[in-house]
């Protein structure tokens, strides 16, 4: 279509007009009963210009209408939400500061409209067939292997840099000496050792020092609103709980600041787990893990010790296993007393002056862990490590927070202090979570694993990989390599 310089002042003409009377329309969502007036404006531009216009307040009425039926929706939401607030004792002084005029946030990940929610349901419907166990999309992957990445499940040398480890040694060693006679308190009212405490918060925040920037209520509204519909009954009850103690006294609304998940504090508590665990340590009235050092600290020892922390002992012990030793061993199917792994020819690994190290007590059960496979530190570890993967589950995680606990402990050298077996130095794999996924599906499919793809490297998957390379011949790794990788997709083509 060709539109001359007077054709364009004429589109010019209508689209102004659209969007002066879409801006009157957003003014109030009862100011929609007037859109059958919609056409007026528009019959005073050109023929042509009046046809844009009309088509712009067409498009702009329907995202007007959406908005107010989602404004209307929320609104509805809040007033159902009150009166279990109400019935719960939370001030309707609190209930109208904290909810009043929020909103969710839609830019948080799993944060979705009502439309989306029902665009990606029906999707689901129209899902294609099953292939090795999973839902496949158009490159051969399931959904699971499309979700943000997360450190805890990629190359795990990476997990552990030395300056960042030294740096957190450094500052929970200060800690230690400022707060002694505190932390000594904690740890006979709990019996959880206080140096593996300080490792959860220095793992969770660095002692403070990773500050959450999401405003906690409106976070803990956009879950419970808008997020994924199997959760949010969870949110909605962590919702109440955070506007609970919010009332109590123990943070203020401005204050109140939580993860993208909802986590909040310096040992990033849920606010259920808040609910259950968080103490009043130093005695002022308010159970305050933002900025209290003997709250937070005993509200974690306290949470430790509630999810099965089992007293005078360790979490684990770095181990050297004899030549051809099988790494598919590894998990809590292989677990057993330490005593049988002696016999299988595991030690305890040196000090580094070549000196043996004991096992403290051989009737305790420990699995076998090894998160780089046959390549780095391999690990005996034992119910304190489930402990910590409770408290976030991942292997690596656990790792991290009892050697970081072991190092405020040790007063050594650093290098009889650390690892006494290398990390792998490059990464060989290219690890991405969409990579170890199809790596998953692959070994699915070819019965080497019967592990559902999820993109998070951990136990199963290395075991996986270990039996792979068995039913081929070769000396298990239970480590991917890009030799391992394009192996795989040799004997099992994904259709992309």
């Amino acid at each position: 279509m060709h539109v001359n310089g007077q054709g364009f002042q004429q589109l010019a003409q209508g689209f102004n007009a659209a969007i002066a009377l879409s801006s009157k329309l957003l003014s109030s969502a009862s100011d929609l009963k007037k859109s059958v007036f919609a056409a007026r404006p528009c019959r005073r531009v050109a023929k042509f210009a009046s046809l844009v216009c009309f088509i712009s307040l067409q498009t702009a009425g329907s995202h007007i209408a959406k908005a107010a039926d989602d404004s209307d929706d929320l609104a509805r939401w809040k007033q159902t939400l009150w009166q279990q607030a109400k019935s719960q004792g939370i001030s309707a002084a609190t209930f109208t500061a904290a909810l009043g005029n929020r909103q969710p946030n839609y830019k948080l990940p799993w944060v979705r409209t009502k439309a989306d929610w029902a665009r990606m349901k029906q999707a689901a419907k129209r899902k294609p067939p099953v292939k090795g166990g999973a839902e496949v999309l158009k490159d051969g992957l399931p959904p699971s292997c499309h979700r943000p990445r997360q450190k805890e499940f990629l190359f795990p040398t990476r997990y552990f840099p030395e300056r960042h480890l030294n740096a957190l040694i450094k500052r929970g060693k200060s800690l230690r000496a400022s707060y002694g006679e505190t932390f000594q308190k904690i740890e006979q009212a709990y019996g959880v050792d206080i140096n593996m405490v300080l490792a959860i918060w220095g793992r969770e925040t660095a002692f403070g020092a990773a500050k959450n920037r999401y405003d906690g209520v409106r976070t803990l509204l956009s879950l419970a609103y808008a997020g994924p519909p199997e959760k949010r009954p969870v949110h909605r009850a962590n919702l109440l709980r955070a506007l609970k103690f919010i009332d109590q006294g123990h943070i203020s609304i401005k204050e109140f600041k939580t993860s993208f998940a909802g986590a909040t504090g310096y040992p990033q508590f849920t606010p259920d787990v808040f609910d259950q665990y968080a103490v009043d340590f130093d005695g002022d009235g308010r159970k305050n893990i933002w900025s209290s050092i003997p709250d937070a600290v005993a509200s974690a020892a306290k949470y430790l010790k509630g999810i099965g922390w089992q007293s005078g002992q360790t979490w684990g012990y770095e181990v050297k296993v004899p030549q051809g030793f099988d790494c598919w061993d590894e998990g809590p199917k292989g677990r057993k007393p330490i005593s049988e792994w002696i016999k299988q020819g595991v030690q305890r690994v040196n000090n580094a002056d070549g000196t043996p190290r004991r096992f403290k007590d051989k009737s305790l059960k420990a699995q076998f862990m090894a998160p780089a496979g046959m390549l780095g530190p391999k690990f005996l570890v034992l119910e304190n490590f489930e402990v910590f993967r409770r408290y976030n589950k991942a292997d690596l995680y656990a790792l991290f927070v009892g050697h970081l606990g072991d190092r405020f402990g040790c007063y050594k050298s650093e290098a009889a202090c650390s690892f006494q077996s290398p990390w792998p130095r490059t990464d060989k794999f290219n690890f991405t979570r969409k990579r170890i996924c199809e790596m998953q599906i692959h070994m699915k499919r070819l019965g080497a694993s019967d592990e559902t793809p999820d993109g998070l490297f951990g136990g199963k998957t290395r075991r996986g990989i270990g039996t792979y390379e068995k039913q081929r011949g070769k000396s298990p790794t239970c480590f991917p390599s890009k030799e391992l990788f394009q192996s795989l997709r040799k004997e099992d083509p994904l259709s992309r």
